[in-house]
């Protein structure tokens, strides 16, 4: 029974060990863009947000931190209906390239869009993606003003670390042991 214990804990002390290194770690951090787009009219009925390629990154913290100034970045065309409805994802809302290392972000869904003459302000939700990292939520922010609907922006994406599976994973590993241990003491 003793040895049965111990293959049990060895093979879970594995597992939990190769789970850990084949997972890659999240995102986090943030980093920001600056570039101009048009608005084809005012938030409501359909208003599609037309980005004037290329935009450029202005700041990065975090895992962007290594992101120089001025690199530039592809954004992707979207339509909302309302003030926070997107008609489809918009997949990737942006995205460049660095060597081998790609980084984009998927606009899943708004929270706000508001598109008035003279300014413009859209927030949402989605998936930020760097090459060698787990996808991970994140947050969207355009905002900016213009004349009429053509718009000098800046917009942010913000990764934010969801709580994680290995932390769940790691904690019934250890309540195992503990029951193992406990178990191998009253078994002596």
């Amino acid at each position: 029974m003793n040895r049965t214990m111990k293959t049990i804990l060895a093979l879970l002390a594995g597992g939990l060990l190769l789970c850990q290194q084949t997972q890659a770690a999240p995102i986090s951090g943030a980093i920001e863009f600056s570039g101009s787009a048009t608005a084809s009219g005012p938030s409501g009925p359909s208003c599609t947000i037309h980005f004037l390629d290329p935009w450029h990154s202005i700041a990065g913290i975090g895992n962007y931190a290594t992101v120089p100034v001025g690199t530039p970045a592809t954004f992707n065309d979207f339509t909302f209906i309302g003030t926070a409805m997107l008609t489809a994802p918009d997949m990737p809302a942006w995205t460049f390239t660095l060597g081998a290392t790609t980084y984009s972000f998927d606009l899943l869904t708004l929270t706000s869009g508001t598109v008035i003459p003279g300014s413009m302000a859209i927030s949402g939700t989605g998936i930020a993606h760097i090459t060698g990292f787990d996808a991970t939520p994140a947050t969207f922010a355009l905002q900016g003003a213009g004349t009429g609907f053509d718009f000098t922006l800046s917009s942010s994406t913000t990764a934010t670390i969801p709580e994680g599976s290995t932390t769940v994973l790691l904690a019934l590993g250890l309540v195992l042991v503990g029951i193992v241990t406990f178990r191998q003491k009253l078994g002596t």
